[in-house]
C-alpha cells in the first residue's frame, strides 16, 4: 500500500524514525479518506494517527471521536499543535498546494491524493517547498498496484507486446458533480 512504502522510506532515511511510531494526520475526513484510515490501521505497528482535520464539523466530530484523536477546523492550528511526522492530504484537489507548502514549512513530510495540484506552477511550488524544507512529498498512486494492472506490468516489463508506440487507456470513475464543483 502507499502507507507502507512511506513508512519504509521515514525508517531508511537521513533521519530515521525507529524508536517510535510515525505520527500522521488525516486532513479532509471524506471519501477518500477510508482508504488512508484503512491503511493506517493496517500498519498500526509502525503508525498512529495523531490527529484529523477537517473544515466540516459533522464529519470532523465523527473521525476525532471514533479514533480517539484530538480533531481541528484548521490544518494550520493542527500544524501549531501537533508534534507530528506526516500529514496525508485527502481533501479537494485545488488545495493540495498550499496545505502541502503549510505542511513542509512545519517540516512535515506529505502524502497528497492526486492530482497533487490543477496548475503546473502549483506542482512545482510544492516539490520546491518540499525540498527546501527537507520533507518528502508523496503522491498517491494506488492503481498501479491493482491485482488487474499486474499481469499488464509484467507484460510490459517482459516486452510481450513488443515496442510500444502508443497507449490510449479509458478508466471510467464515477464522480459527483460536487467533486468537480
Amino acid at each position: 500500500s502507499i502507507i507502507s512504502q512511506q513508512v519504509t522510506l521515514l525508517m531508511n532515511t537521513q533521519n530515521p524514525i525507529t524508536d517510535r511510531k510515525i505520527r500522521l494526520a488525516l486532513v479532509g475526513c471524506g471519501r477518500i479518506s477510508k482508504n488512508h484510515f484503512g491503511s493506517l490501521e493496517q500498519h498500526a505497528q509502525d503508525m498512529e494517527l495523531a490527529a484529523v482535520c477537517d473544515v466540516d464539523p459533522q464529519a470532523l466530530k465523527l473521525h476525532a471521536d471514533q479514533y480517539q484523536v484530538p480533531g481541528y477546523a484548521s490544518m494550520t492550528e493542527m500544524l501549531a499543535k501537533e508534534q507530528l511526522d506526516m500529514v496525508a492530504l485527502c481533501t479537494p484537489s485545488g488545495t493540495h498546494p498550499e496545505q502541502t507548502i503549510l505542511a513542509a514549512r512545519h517540516g512535515v513530510h506529505v502524502i497528497t491524493e492526486k492530482p497533487m495540484a490543477t496548475r503546473w506552477g502549483d506542482g512545482v511550488s510544492m516539490v520546491k517547498a518540499c525540498d527546501e524544507a527537507g520533507v518528502h512529498l508523496f503522491v498517491v498512486k494506488q492503481n498501479r498496484l491493482n491485482s488487474t494492472l499486474q499481469p499488464l506490468k509484467r507484460a510490459v516489463t517482459e516486452k510481450r507486446f513488443g515496442k510500444i508506440h502508443m497507449v490510449h487507456l479509458n478508466v471510467f470513475w464515477s464522480r459527483p458533480q460536487s467533486y468537480y464543483d
